[in-house]
């Protein structure tokens, strides 16, 4: 009988797209959700879902039932750690068999960022466990343009000075977690996701606005500024400084390589900036 894979996060803009890829595989899938009636609309009616929620551990036992495989995705949640790690220890003793985990880049033994911390402490705690594992550890994704920073009044406002960083597309993300979860060789794996190319937040706007038929330009903004803004708008504190530790790191050029680690699993080279803001490119117009 072919095992199950449960895919966590499956509402987000990577899990759902890795539940979608999983089922044109022709893998078993079930997709986790907090409320079954909301969530079906977004899914083909063969997708199975499974009512989950990290912070509820009495949800953990049915999602996991008959489970071999995890795609996991860490909540952003000031506890996370303790939380994944205590699903990563009832995916154990329900039977899964290999975990591949969406980390984060630059999450190593040197890690000195809140985020970064987390994700690094998820790992060990997979790595002790005994289970198979393969992380995936991407860098800022593309698609922060539209969910997080999108421009506003013809502007992108961030903190990042001349900083650039290898923006990853989503959807390739995804499209690796679907070929490790389906395939053999990636166990005790560390796949590093980038786009083909660093960019700074100019380069950007400029990019954006040749799709999009509308001039964007970037607006530099002072990191107390950033800070005030995002408390102001009721962002919690705790978020507040991890995000602007992020900042920095990238203000720093810190995550501007490139890897080749997505054409490595998938064959195919990583969606570079100008596509994606074509493929969205309704979106910034209306932005």
């Amino acid at each position: 009988m072919a095992k199950t894979i449960l895919v966590t996060g499956a509402t987000g803009t990577v899990g759902r797209d890795v539940v979608k890829l999983l089922s044109k595989k022709g893998a078993v899938v079930r997709a986790s959700v907090r409320d079954q009636a909301k969530a079906r609309p977004r899914f083909d009616d063969d997708i199975a879902l499974a009512t989950f929620d990290f912070e509820n551990e009495g949800s953990f036992a049915g999602a996991l039932n008959g489970v071999a495989k995890v795609f996991l995705l860490p909540p952003l949640l000031q506890n996370q750690v303790e939380l994944t790690n205590t699903f990563v220890d009832a995916a154990k003793r329900a039977g899964v068999h290999h975990i591949v985990k969406l980390s984060a880049i630059g999450v190593d033994g040197q890690t000195q960022f809140t985020v970064g911390k987390a994700h690094a402490a998820n790992e060990k705690h997979i790595r002790e466990s005994g289970l198979a594992f393969t992380f995936l550890r991407p860098n800022s994704f593309m698609q922060n343009f539209i969910t997080y920073f999108p421009p506003r009044n013809g502007a992108i406002y961030l903190p990042w000075g001349n900083g650039t960083a290898s923006f990853v597309e989503t959807r390739d993300i995804a499209s690796v977690a679907a070929e490790v979860l389906t395939s053999d060789g990636h166990e005790g794996k560390i796949y590093t996701l980038t786009g083909p190319a660093a960019l700074g937040i100019a380069e950007v706007a400029q990019i954006l606005s040749e799709a999009a038929g509308r001039e964007f330009k970037y607006v530099d903004v002072p990191e107390d500024a950033a800070r005030d803004g995002m408390l102001q708008a009721g962002v919690p504190k705790w978020q507040v400084e991890a995000l602007m530790e992020l900042h920095a790191i990238n203000k720093q050029n810190r995550w501007s390589a490139v890897t080749a680690d997505i054409e490595k699993v998938t064959d195919t080279g990583p969606t570079d900036f100008a596509q994606f803001a074509r493929d969205h490119a309704e979106k910034f117009r209306a932005s």
